[in-house]
């Protein structure tokens, strides 16, 4: 009733939660493994029953978004009786579960299974490949409220010389790339520059990818990356290589014959 993706927070949540448990420094097994028991119970017991919601409302809410934010709001709103519509941009639902994290964390298979299970015969309706760019036409429609769960789409830019040149790919523009489907070519070896869990995820994939060599670039330490210490165990024992302490300052060349030049 609370949680509405099970399955998704038990495969790629951090669990913050059990570190900042009481019970982590009094008992010696640690926390209750949260995390853990929620996927298992997600993966091994019967389907969740279908959303039931309450008498009509008779209000009109539009979810621009079908991201976590917007789903779970959906959920909700759909509980209390009210009629709810999702505006999603891109072809299909997710937001970033679907096109940000890699199928290796994510299955797709699991993530449509919790969609449909929210979607169901709620009554809720789905308008796919829809930008909104304007929200009094929303209103005039006869919608009471209006919900942005637009997510973080956007990648951040280094601000230096020459990204802009072909062959030098946003992290989250790659990983959508690849759960889109569509044909990302990854060859020789390949560098990223950042240590957050975009950049681990884009490491990975492009080993899976079969780039020859992966190098993570970081311009602080390993103990200061942002990226959880699960995530970067997992990338460097799967042979994604590191350079810490070293800011990017240039790039130069062509695609296919790259140079990126760094400050100590």
């Amino acid at each position: 009733e609370r949680n509405p993706f099970p399955a998704v927070c038990g495969r790629v949540c951090y669990h913050p939660c059990e570190d900042a448990c009481q019970e982590y420094h009094s008992h010696p097994g640690g926390p209750v493994a949260i995390n853990a028991l929620k996927r298992f119970v997600s993966e091994h017991a019967s389907p969740p029953p279908k959303l039931k919601s309450k008498h009509s409302t008779g209000k009109r809410v539009a979810v621009v978004g079908s991201g976590p934010a917007g789903l779970t709001a959906s959920y909700y709103l759909a509980t209390l009786g009210h009629g709810v519509t999702i505006f999603e941009a891109n072809p299909e639902l997710g937001g970033m579960m679907r096109y940000g994290i890699p199928e290796y964390r994510l299955p797709k298979a699991l993530l449509e299974k919790e969609i449909n299970s929210i979607i169901g015969d709620s009554g809720i309706q789905v308008k796919a490949n829809t930008k909104i760019g304007e929200l009094d036409h929303l209103f005039e429609e006869g919608y009471d409220a209006i919900l942005l769960a637009l997510g973080a789409h956007t990648d951040k830019s280094l601000m230096i010389e020459g990204e802009n040149t072909p062959g030098v790919l946003g992290g989250l523009d790659f990983l959508k790339g690849v759960n889109s489907g569509e044909r990302v070519n990854i060859s020789g070896r390949l560098v990223v520059v950042g240590g957050g869990n975009v950049a681990i995820d884009s490491a990975r994939t492009a080993l899976r990818l079969g780039a020859k060599e992966v190098t993570m670039i970081y311009r602080r330490s390993r103990d200061e990356m942002p990226a959880h210490h699960n995530e970067i165990n997992e990338a460097l024992y799967e042979g994604v290589k590191t350079i810490f302490l070293a800011g990017p300052e240039k790039i130069e060349g062509k695609s296919g014959s790259l140079t990126l030049s760094c400050i100590r």
